[in-house]
């Protein structure tokens, strides 16, 4: 289990100005990433960012966020065009390990605290889109989501950040929208059949293998959320998984708010958790005893456990029910239990792709009346994004790597044809 909130006060850790530990990290991170069963890998469009180089513009680059290894997914990427990066990240990964900490760091890794409003972060990432210093990559999602081939909705800081800087410098502003695209190497799903079986067992079930792998992972899902629809409505609910999990998510999230900020807020789910845990991470600050604390971890265990079932979706895998997205939901379902690092089901390579930059000026007039919808350079950011990653969906992993044969269609009996 990852410890993601303190009691200790927050420290800012800054970006560290050093190429050394960087000009590290190129011989370093392939031998990460090999380690994480990711072992190929394949770039398309790095002149985009080159051409912004050049111009001496303050680069962001925005990759999708799927996978725990994408930041040094995207470090390659730069290290491909002799370009060190510098990366906000969420200031409890600092905090699991020392070594780490300190190496993430050197790397060009700075913290950014969820819990609350940065300013310094802010003001750090503002400073190096002005000064054109190395690219930043931000990734705009907030958290990394399960699902590849779908971008999660943006959350507003980017915009805000990169206007900031916009506004303190004549140097350009660009944002380049990255996609990032896995690809397995192997055929999973005996790895997939062998987890699934496991699973099933621990409820006390014969493992499923009269169903195929669709029916088989929507079963077990259903049955894991009935046990949680159990603890908290006392008994499991009617309809679509998507539904049951809004219900869900909606109900712990409204009770949750009546009782730490005495009213319930529409919108979004994750924009709903988040704003919830703010709060609660303050009062664990605060918590004057053992008792307290525990009742503070508890409301944030819970907001964990929803955000990682929002990230859950049976249209998804409806939708294309390729090798990856099979292996995405068996991953999913795994870490929403155990909140556990991924193991890998196979090997995999990656492809990642940059986008043509959108110029932050451009979108200036959209921060005016930004409450009445979404920002217009997120809307237009998100949608370049998810333009990359259909692009690269499109266009297939490199033939050279040999990937398994995907299935071809979705019978109507929900049983997948190879």
């Amino acid at each position: 289990m990852f410890d993601r909130y303190s009691t200790e006060p927050y420290r800012f850790i800054p970006p560290h100005r050093s190429a050394f530990w960087s000009w590290v990290s190129k011989h370093v991170v392939p031998r990460r990433l090999k380690k994480a069963s990711v072992l190929r890998w394949q770039f398309y469009n790095q002149e985009l960012l080159c051409a912004s180089l050049r111009k001496g513009a303050g680069v962001m680059l925005a990759p999708n966020h799927s996978r725990w290894a994408d930041p040094m997914v995207v470090g390659l990427l730069g290290s491909g065009v002799k370009q060190y990066l510098y990366y906000l990240a969420s200031y409890h990964l600092f905090r699991e390990s020392k070594l780490m900490g300190w190496f993430m760091n050197r790397i060009g890794g700075y913290s950014i605290w969820r819990e609350g409003t940065d300013r310094e972060s802010i003001r750090a990432t503002v400073r190096i889109l002005a000064e054109g210093d190395r690219p930043v990559v931000l990734f705009p999602e907030g958290t990394w989501f399960r699902q590849n081939d779908r971008v999660g909705p943006l959350q507003d800081g980017l915009a805000l950040i990169a206007r900031q800087a916009a506004k303190q410098s004549e140097r350009p502003v660009l944002i380049h929208p990255v996609g990032v695209k896995y690809w397995l190497l192997e055929d999973p799903r005996p790895e997939l059949t062998r987890r699934l079986a496991e699973r099933e067992r621990k409820l006390g079930w014969h493992p499923q293998q009269h169903l195929d792998l669709v029916p088989r992972i929507e079963k077990l899902g259903g049955a894991m959320l009935g046990l949680k629809e159990v603890e908290h409505f006392s008994e499991a609910q009617p309809g679509t998984i998507d539904e049951r999990i809004a219900r869900l998510v909606g109900s712990h999230v409204s009770g949750l708010e009546k009782r730490h900020l005495s009213k319930e807020y529409d919108g979004w789910p994750l924009e709903r958790i988040r704003r919830l845990r703010q709060v609660v991470v303050r009062k664990l600050v605060e918590a004057k005893d053992a008792d307290s604390a525990d009742e503070v971890r508890r409301a944030l265990s819970d907001l964990l456990f929803c955000e990682n079932l929002s990230a859950h979706s049976q249209d998804y895998l409806h939708q294309s029910p390729s090798l990856e997205r099979l292996t995405e939901t068996v991953q999913r379902l795994e870490e929403t239990l155990s909140d556990a690092l991924e193991v890998a089901v196979a090997p995999m390579g990656v492809t990642a792709t940059v986008g043509p930059a959108l110029d932050v000026r451009a979108f200036a007039a959209g921060t005016k009346g930004a409450g009445k919808g979404p920002d217009p350079l997120v809307a237009q950011l998100r949608s370049a994004i998810q333009e990359q990653v259909d692009r690269l969906i499109a266009q297939g992993p490199p033939a050279e790597w040999g990937c398994p044969k995907q299935p071809t269609a979705l019978s109507l009996n929900g049983h997948v044809a190879w």
